[in-house]
């Protein structure tokens, strides 16, 4: 959403058509991004990831959750993105920066390509394959 001065009705309608589109793709996320900012961490260059990928999930047309999460410092690693498809299960990738995100969306989220030499580890979703009642 853009931040201006409200000078009427029509500003408030368009505010809150645009808090509804926002509030439509996070409800239907097809994929979960965590972005994960230890205590002692920078946090403006976890924003600066998060909003990259924002960015470029909505121009590949991907619904995506975006999050940043508190979590351990690992470090040399830093930071530590969760990408968490119903494909791949959940995957974690370390040393994310702005500019490598077009290539985690174009790859994994549109492509469906895990980007190996980013990746620390992977837990496989467990999918149902029968169930009785």
């Amino acid at each position: 959403m853009s931040s201006f001065k409200l000078k009427g009705p029509e500003d408030l309608e368009k505010l809150a058509e645009e808090a509804r589109k926002e509030l439509v793709i996070r409800e239907g996320a097809e994929f979960t991004v965590k972005i994960f900012i230890g205590p002692l961490n920078n946090r403006e260059t976890y924003r600066k990831v998060a909003k990259a990928f924002v960015d470029e999930t909505k121009r590949a047309n991907v619904r995506a959750r975006v999050i940043i999460a508190e979590g351990e410092a690992a470090s040399g690693l830093d930071p530590l993105v969760e990408i968490d498809t119903p494909r791949d299960g959940v995957v974690l990738y370390a040393n994310i920066t702005p500019d490598k995100v077009p290539i985690l969306v174009r790859e994994h989220l549109v492509r469906g390509k895990i980007v190996s030499e980013w990746i620390i580890s992977q837990k496989r979703s467990q999918h149902v394959l029968f169930s009785w009642h």
